[in-house]
């Protein structure tokens, strides 16, 4: 539930439907709180790996902040419909424990410490508080709804297939911090 594989495509459909339907300013905002929470997330992982090399990998929780930063947005869009009623709670608390049970779970299996999974936990939250800030709450659609659900399914998709070659991974990060290392060896 907070793997990067499933969680960025949705996004990224949630992104082009949003553009598509005319709401640029709140793919805009999607889009960018988005890329600050991987950055943010990215970026620890590469310097405590290039920090601590050899030893296990310790880093901020990537899977608790994309779980916070989604399921906390969904969340928090939940909860600003007020037409949704009672409904608009009962997703609220949902997502809620959808977040809880991926921080317990990246610590009970032991791939993170509580420090760890809470800094997680901030960077999605910071990530969501940020789109909270920036998002218009009452959009005005200017196109089908039917299209753009369509642009966000290709989207969503074509996001899933391009992940699913294994590009973005902790491998990856963690040659990029070797290389680094080895820059800096040689400086």
């Amino acid at each position: 539930l907070g793997e990067a594989g499933l969680i960025a495509p949705p996004v990224f459909g949630a992104i082009a439907a949003l553009w598509v339907v005319g709401e640029r300013r709140n793919a805009g905002a999607l889009a960018l709180a988005f890329a600050l929470c991987l950055a943010a997330t990215v970026l620890s992982k590469i310097l405590f790996m290039f920090v601590y090399r050899g030893g296990p990998l310790r880093s901020p929780s990537g899977h608790t902040a994309l779980a916070a930063f989604v399921y906390g947005s969904l969340a928090v869009l939940a909860y600003k419909r007020e037409r949704l009623g009672a409904l608009r709670h009962v997703t609220a608390a949902l997502c809620a424990a959808i977040v809880l049970a991926v921080a317990v779970s990246r610590y009970e299996i032991g791939g993170h410490s509580r420090t760890e999974t809470a800094f997680g936990l901030i960077y999605g939250i910071a990530a969501v508080l940020f789109l909270e800030r920036r998002f218009a709450w009452r959009p005005r659609a200017r196109t089908s709804m039917a299209l753009s659900a369509a642009a966000g399914f290709v989207v969503m998709l074509a996001a899933y297939f391009v992940l699913a070659s294994g590009y973005f991974d902790e491998e990856a990060i963690s040659d990029f911090a070797d290389w680094l290392r080895g820059l800096a060896a040689r400086a």
